[in-house]
């Protein structure tokens, strides 16, 4: 405030716009300026600030003794109480001073008695008392008409410059107050993924919109709040502009960011990059950074969202350069690269991955191993035909079934109603979150994890379906509806349907364990290659051992449904050609031609499309693994894997590294701080707790090199999905860098706690160069 005031004075006359008060105004008497000295636009201020003070008065320290006639005098404490309202004592000159003397004689009275003893140079006769006395004077003694201006001084209505400075302040104060309520409005709003504006914001609107709404609600319950938005206040001041709710919102996201950066900006990161269209037909492509952290630990995290007008890998690239010089990365930084399976990403000379690597040639290229695992999945229902048509029927089901509400409705009634019937027979249990409304989960086109969500459903709710289907065959008015609900329950009620119903569930659920464990953030890539691993030993031993266990659940579910079985010895009949002569067996046919070949396809495929991982970059990774005790540590690997990054480690560190290494294996295998430790992540985060990332820097700059190559590209597609929240057909005109500074807000949410109001509003200040 007192910058303020004074930059406002400054502007009519020569004043220095800023003055260090700490430095100026002096609590000892004996250090202070004269208030003349001072300029006449600043001794109001100063004196202003001396009041604050008060007047000089230590009491416990040992005064200064002087000769005065042979006998040792010295000033005394006692007198502080009865001359308290003016008396000052200075520890730099050992006198005594008068408080409102120094304050308000001015030129005119510097003859009169006491001046040059009790304001300039101070009074130390201590055998003389009454001097003090003779100080304070009569009614009208010079000291008395300074004292009578310091109590008028005191009354701060009487002077136009006070009331200004407090009706500055309240100014300040509600500026503030407003500026506070939009930013956490803002803050709640960007959070939710929620819109801001209002088809119609005028007072008489019973809808202003979310922004407006919210801080209105606000101000019912904040009477701070609602008196800085009242009727005194300055209408071109509410802070309720769509320019400030941007700005706000921009300050959010460049809070995120640059704390991101801060992490990032001495670092080696990768580099994660993907590509959709938003719902107003925009080519947006999202971008994450995965790094490691001061703690140790793995991150990825989502810093932006460009809009692109090509798809091309020279334009991609262009767009990263751009975002790149903005966030002021580095293409040496990079060290990784993680994209889908399309041309314009991986292509062998023009794809974005080559382009990278011209920039920087350590920034090796991983394929999103949850794609590839989707990959393998669909492999697989392509080569086989029967799985291939079990699929193609669940799909004919869902439109028929979820093709009006109506039937939805009847599912969900007759589900409900044998529900009860369990329940009422003791068939099913009751608890929390037991036993919930269900009904046919359409499975996504990407995504089959989701088809197993789908599978379970149609088991649970089996009856309910075939239902649905009788009344469609035989209610229905549309004769094509009609068709198809009665293929269906051909097929439904067949040994065929319940087999591959049991046998796909069993591979997807497998398969989507495993490609949960790819997805999630901190994974990283040595144990991805085990879980991979661990996943096709579990095929294979579910080849070699599952037959029978799943037989039986196939047969237990016919039984209860009446659904006929298939004796397994008999000869099997050919569906589609029934005078055919197989030669073989029901038994032959469903374990040898449909089970084991769809579980060898699926371990041929898992190694086809991971192959890769034979690289000897993760081969040699794999080398760092902490799991049973540093059971895979291989010197002679990591010697390998370190000559990989020759930006890294030039021929001198090379060789240091090597004795680094051996000190460091030595070290944790005797520690048991670094017992049961699994994966490399969980190795840095104990390296720096314990304070090994500092003795061994070599050891650790490789071990962050190895967790920054990515594993899947999930992240950057979950930037998609939070982005059809955000980016509606309501909000179809939101522009792109709002759109970019809204979804990193609502996808780093972690983050956006830890901004405060002050960061925003030191960026709002700052964004348009703002005074209140």
């Amino acid at each position: 405030m007192d910058k303020f005031l004074l930059k406002r004075k400054a502007s009519s006359q020569d004043v220095p716009e800023e003055i260090n008060w700490e430095e100026e105004i002096q609590y000892d008497p004996g250090k202070r300026k004269l208030i003349e000295h001072y300029h006449p636009n600043l001794k109001d201020l100063v004196r202003r600030k001396y009041l604050l003070n008060g007047p000089c008065q230590p009491r416990e320290i040992d005064f200064e003794s002087s000769d005065f006639g042979g006998k040792q005098r010295k000033f005394n404490p006692e007198w502080f109480d009865e001359f308290e309202s003016w008396l000052e004592y200075s520890e730099e000159k050992k006198r005594a001073y008068c408080f409102p003397c120094f304050l308000f004689r001015d030129r005119s009275q510097k003859k009169e008695a006491g001046y040059e003893a009790f304001v300039v140079n101070g009074w130390k006769s201590w055998n003389m008392k009454s001097r003090l006395k003779e100080h304070v004077g009569e009614v009208g003694s010079v000291h008395n008409q300074a004292m009578k201006k310091l109590l008028d001084f005191q009354k701060k209505d009487q002077h136009i410059d006070v009331a200004m400075q407090v009706q500055g302040e309240t100014l300040k104060v509600a500026y503030f107050a407003r500026l506070n309520a939009a930013i956490d409005t803002t803050r709640l709003l960007l959070k939710q993924g929620l819109p801001f504006r209002g088809h119609d914001e005028s007072k008489n609107s019973h809808n202003r919109g979310n922004f407006l709404e919210v801080r209105d609600f606000l101000a019912e319950h904040d009477p701070v709040v609602r008196k800085a938005v009242g009727k005194d206040a300055a209408k071109n001041s509410l802070m309720s502009a769509p320019e400030v709710q941007k700005d706000i919102g921009e300050g959010f996201a460049h809070v995120i960011v640059q704390s991101i950066l801060k992490e990032v900006r001495n670092n080696v990161f990768c580099l994660l990059v993907d590509e959709s269209r938003d719902v107003s037909g925009k080519e947006q492509m999202a971008v994450a950074l995965r790094y490691v952290d001061s703690s140790g630990d793995s991150k990825e995290s989502f810093v932006g969202l460009v809009h692109v007008k090509e798809t091309t890998s020279s334009y991609l690239k262009s767009s990263i350069d751009s975002l790149f010089a903005k966030y002021k990365l580095s293409y040496n930084q990079v060290r990784g690269q993680g994209y889908d399976g399309a041309s314009n990403m991986r292509g062998q000379f023009n794809g974005l991955k080559s382009l990278i690597m011209r920039e920087s040639s350590t920034a090796y290229y991983v394929h999103c191993f949850a794609h590839q695992l989707q990959l393998v999945v669909v492999a697989v229902v392509r080569k086989h035909k029967g799985v291939s048509n079990f699929f193609s029927m669940i799909s004919t089901l869902l439109n028929v079934v979820g093709g009006s509400s109506k039937r939805r409705d009847m599912i969900r009634d007759i589900n409900l109603e044998e529900m009860r019937k369990a329940l009422g027979c003791g068939q099913l249990t009751t608890g929390t979150g037991l036993n919930q409304e269900q009904c046919l989960q359409r499975p996504g086109d990407t995504r089959w994890g989701s088809h197993a969500k789908t599978l379970k459903s149609l088991l649970h709710m089996f009856r309910s379906v075939v239902k649905v289907l009788e009344f469609v065959e035989e209610e229905d008015t549309d004769r094509t509806n009609r068709d198809q609900a009665n293929g269906l329950l051909v097929y439904f009620q067949s040994f065929d349907f319940v087999f591959y119903l049991h046998l796909m569930l069993t591979i997807l659920t497998t398969t989507n364990t495993l490609s949960l464990a790819l997805q999630r953030k901190d994974q990283d890539i040595v144990n991805a290659m085990k879980c991979v691993k661990s996943t096709r030993i579990v095929l294979n031993e579910l080849r070699e051992n599952e037959w029978e266990s799943m037989l039986g659940e196939v047969h237990v579910f016919c039984e209860t449904h009446d659904i006929v079985e298939l004796d397994m010895e008999e000869a099997y009949v050919n569906p589609k050609k029934r005078r055919q002569v197989t030669g073989i067996t029901n038994k032959h046919h469903y374990q040898v031609d449909c089970f084991n070949d769809v579980f060898d396809w699926l371990v041929q495929e898992l190694d086809n499309r991971f192959s890769e991982t034979s690289t000897n970059l993760l081969v040699w990774s794999a080398a760092l693994s902490p799991r049973d005790s540093f059971r895979d540590f291989n010197l002679e690997n990591l010697m390998s894997l370190a000559k990989l990054y020759p930006q890294d480690f030039d021929s001198g560190e090379l060789r240091d590294l090597d004795k680094d290494l051996r000190l460091y294996i030595a070290d944790v295998r005797t520690d048991n701080s670094f017992f049961n430790i699994a994966t490399i992540t969980e190795l840095s985060k104990k390296m720096v707790q314990t304070g090994r990332h500092i003795v061994y820097p070599l050891f650790y700059r490789l071990l962050k090199l190895v967790i920054v190559l990515p594993i899947a590209t999930a992240t950057v597609e979950r930037c998609f999905s939070a982005m059809k929240l955000v980016k509606t057909c309501l909000r179809s005109r939101l522009n792109d860098d709002s759109l970019s500074d809204d979804l990193i807000c609502y996808v780093e949410k972690e983050e956006m706690k830890k901004v405060t109001n002050a960061q925003v509003v030191e960026y709002f200040m700052a964004r348009r160069n703002r005074t209140y």
